[in-house]
């Protein structure tokens, strides 16, 4: 839209007789104007967001939560070894990617990943992967955790993947039994040209 060009108000001077009595009362005027105007468009914005709601409260809830809440968990970092991949009789396409080490860190947790693990895939036509990886870690302070974390790697144009999961963390008793209750949510990412590492945030959703 074309720039208004601003005009030029000449000021009466207030010494003239009646000019001070009239800017007040137009002041007032287009004040009480303005407060009405956006009462009712307030009035109106909120009674167009309840009738257009596609939340719970239109199948009848009494209240929506809202979108949930999300505290950062921890960080891991897989190092993969040479992947296996094959088409099945079936025409699917299976891959299995080696975890052979790696590392996580968070407040309050620090540690490696346990080799032996392998995150067992599915390429998918677009070339996305549903993917289903389990791992063990060992923090420093002796805790053993195991991981499954499933969701779903999508390639970009710049060559990396980036992914979101679902992680389930089965924890000893102690000081990070909280892990085994935690509904987590994750993010993945592989970056251009490295097919020996993936980086996952791993993010719990909290009430």
């Amino acid at each position: 839209n074309p720039k208004r060009q601003p005009q030029l108000v000449q000021r009466q001077p207030h010494d003239q007789p009646g000019n001070a009595a009239a800017c007040n009362q137009n002041h007032g005027f287009s004040l009480a104007l303005l407060v009405q105007f956006c009462t009712l468009g307030a009035q109106n914005t909120e009674g167009s967001m309840t009738t257009t709601s596609l939340d719970a409260r239109s199948l009848g809830a009494t209240l929506s939560p809202g979108q949930p809440a999300l505290r950062f968990a921890l960080a891991i970092r897989a190092d993969l070894g040479p992947a296996l991949e094959f088409d099945t009789a079936h025409g699917t396409r299976r891959a299995m990617f080696p975890i052979t080490g790696g590392a996580v860190t968070g407040p309050g947790i620090s540690g490696h990943i346990l080799p032996g693990g392998a995150d067992f895939a599915q390429r998918l036509p677009d070339g996305a992967y549903a993917i289903e990886a389990r791992y063990c870690l060992l923090l420093e302070d002796g805790t053993p955790l195991m991981i499954t974390n499933a969701g779903r790697m999508q390639p970009m144009p710049d060559d990396s993947f980036q992914g979101r999961t679902r992680a389930v963390i089965e924890a000893p008793a102690g000081p990070h039994g909280w892990l085994s209750d935690a509904v987590l949510f994750g993010t993945a990412w592989a970056e251009p040209g490295d097919e020996a590492h993936v980086f996952i945030e791993l993010w719990q959703a909290v009430i």
